[in-house]
């Protein structure tokens, strides 16, 4: 009986992964492979087969948990994955202050929240329709930061 039983659990095992295949949804791989273990002990090892069914389950879940869903991830796509990022102005913006720069290899417009030139360090800090918000980066103030954090040195 036992044998039959195995069989059996394996073939529901693998219908169960049979369908997160087909619609996926991650419902049924857990359960599908811990019967699918279930079955394959209870075949060889009988004696295993629920903790080893139990622990495949568990681990199933686990890495469903931390490789599938990332739970705790903030997935930024288009320009807001720019923002925050600081890069040398290579062009002269207009008299309106709007420029294109590339980043990753790509051609995005900017706007300008104050005078910019060509050499400045600029920022982006934010989006404005298909426009890319940038303001230039004070390297005196950005310094002086850093030397009141380390050993409060006066920059000239």
């Amino acid at each position: 009986m036992d044998m039959n039983l195995g069989y059996s659990l394996i073939l529901v095992g693998l219908i169960l992964i049979f369908f997160e295949v087909i619609t996926p949804g991650l419902y049924f791989p857990a359960i599908g492979i811990a019967v699918l273990i279930y079955g394959i002990f209870l075949l060889f090892m009988p004696s295993l087969a629920l903790p080893a069914a139990i622990l495949s389950g568990l681990i199933t879940v686990y890495i469903m948990y931390r490789l599938v869903y990332n739970v705790g991830t903030d997935i930024k796509i288009g320009a807001e994955r720019f923002i925050g990022r600081e890069l040398i102005l290579q062009n002269d913006l207009d008299k309106q202050g709007y420029g294109l720069i590339t980043l990753d290899n790509e051609k995005w417009h900017i706007k300008a929240t104050e005078p910019l030139k060509k050499g400045d360090k600029i920022k982006i800090v934010g989006i404005e329709g298909v426009s890319l918000i940038v303001k230039k980066v004070d390297d005196k103030k950005e310094k002086l930061k850093i030397d009141n954090n380390t050993d409060n040195k006066k920059i000239e």
